[in-house]
C-alpha cells in the first residue's frame, strides 16, 4: 500500500510537470502566433542606444493591439493579431526614453509588455480615458530612470469632435538631470480617411488653440505633438495638400513640423481589391514648437517594414510575409532624439 502511494505521488509530479511544460508551450504559440520566417531583425531597428546625453523619442500606431477582428486572408500573408514576442523585440529595439502609442486596446496589458521587454529600463505609463468608437486608447511612457511628471497627465477631450472619435493625451515631463530638459508631450490619434478631411483641419485647430492655452498656463515652449495624423489628403487630394494645410494651422500655435528622411510611415492595402501589394503611405508626423534642443545628427526616422523596404511597394505573399507588418502593425515606429539639456 505504501509503494502504491509512492508511485501515485511519482506519477503526480510527473503529470503536473508535464502540464506546465506544455502549458508554456503553448502560451509561447499563442504569443508568437505569426509568420513563420526570420522576424524582427537589427537591420530594421535603430542602430544601438540613444547618443550620449540624448533622449530618444518614439511614437507608433500599434494596430489594435492586441487583435484586429477584421478578415484575416491567410492566403495573402495576412495575420492580424499581435505577435508579442515580435511586439517585445521591436519595443526593446527601439530602446526609447519616451514611447507614445496608438490603438491600444488593452492599456494594462500592454504597460506589462513595456516593462518586462524594457532591458534595464523602468518604464511607467498613461492612457487616455476615452478610446473612441473602436476603443484604440493613446498613450505615453516614460523611463522613470531619465524623466519624471513635471504636472498631471492631461486629456485633450476637445480634440475628439464626438464620442467616435479619440481625444488625445498630454505629459509634461522633466529631466532627472539638474540642467536637463523639460516638454510636454502630446499623443494623437486623428480622424481617419479622405472623408475626414474637414474634421481634422479642425482638430488641427484645437490642437493649436490648447498648445497656446497649455504653453501659456506652464511657461514652458517645448512642445511635442506627435502620433498618427492620417494625413491623407482631402478627396481627390494628396497627403502634400494636407500637410500644407496642417503646417499653416499648427504654425499658427508655433509648432514646426520635423521631415521624415525615410519617406513613409505605414502600409496599406490601396483601393483596389487586396491581392498582397501594399503601398507606402505618411500618416504619422512630429510637430515641435520650442526644442533648440533637437539632436540634428539624429533625423526622424520610420523603421521596422517602412526602413527596410525603403518605402517602396511592400509584397506580403505566403512566403514572402514581412515580419512584422501584419503581425504586429501596418505602421513603422518614429525614432528622434533631443539633447538631455535645457538651452532656454
Amino acid at each position: 500500500m505504501k509503494r502504491r502511494s509512492q508511485w501515485f505521488v511519482v506519477l503526480l509530479v510527473v503529470v503536473i510537470v508535464v502540464a506546465v511544460v506544455v502549458g508554456i508551450g503553448l502560451r509561447r504559440r499563442l504569443r508568437c502566433a505569426g509568420f513563420a520566417g526570420p522576424g524582427v531583425s537589427a537591420a530594421e531597428l535603430p542602430p544601438g542606444p540613444p547618443r550620449a546625453g540624448d533622449l530618444r523619442l518614439a511614437a507608433w500606431n500599434i494596430r489594435n493591439f492586441p487583435y484586429d477582428d477584421r478578415p484575416q486572408y491567410p492566403d495573402l500573408g495576412y495575420f492580424r493579431h499581435t505577435n508579442i514576442c515580435d511586439l517585445e523585440k521591436v519595443l526593446k529595439g527601439l530602446d526609447a526614453d519616451v514611447l507614445g502609442v496608438e490603438e491600444i486596446r488593452e492599456p494594462q496589458r500592454f504597460e506589462r509588455i513595456l516593462r518586462a521587454s524594457g532591458k534595464g529600463r523602468e518604464y511607467r505609463a498613461v492612457f487616455s480615458a476615452g478610446g473612441g468608437r473602436w476603443g484604440q486608447h493613446v498613450g505615453i511612457a516614460w523611463d522613470q530612470k531619465r524623466l519624471r511628471l513635471a504636472a498631471q497627465p492631461q486629456e485633450v477631450k476637445q480634440v475628439a469632435l464626438d464620442d467616435t472619435l479619440r481625444p488625445a493625451l498630454a505629459a509634461y515631463l522633466r529631466s532627472r538631470r539638474p540642467d536637463g530638459v523639460d516638454l510636454t508631450v502630446v499623443e494623437v490619434h486623428l480622424r481617419a480617411g479622405p472623408r475626414g478631411y474637414d474634421e481634422r483641419l479642425e482638430q488641427y485647430r484645437r490642437l493649436a488653440t490648447w498648445v497656446n492655452g497649455w504653453v501659456q498656463k506652464v511657461g514652458d515652449e517645448d512642445v511635442v505633438v506627435q502620433g498618427d495624423f492620417n494625413t491623407t489628403g482631402p478627396p481627390g487630394g494628396t497627403t502634400a495638400d494636407e500637410l500644407a494645410a496642417a503646417d499653416q494651422i499648427l504654425g499658427g500655435a508655433g509648432l514646426r513640423r520635423l521631415v521624415n528622411t525615410t519617406g513613409c510611415s505605414e502600409y496599406w492595402e490601396g483601393p483596389g481589391k487586396p491581392d498582397g501589394v501594399q503601398i507606402p503611405g505618411l500618416l504619422d508626423q512630429v510637430y515641435v514648437r520650442g526644442l533648440q534642443e533637437l539632436d540634428r545628427d539624429v533625423p526622424l526616422q520610420s523603421w521596422l517594414h517602412c526602413f527596410l523596404d525603403g518605402c517602396q511597394p511592400l509584397i506580403s505573399r505566403p512566403g514572402h510575409e514581412d515580419g512584422t507588418f501584419w503581425d504586429v502593425s501596418d505602421h513603422c515606429p518614429l525614432t528622434y532624439q533631443i539633447e538631455d539639456k535645457d538651452l532656454d
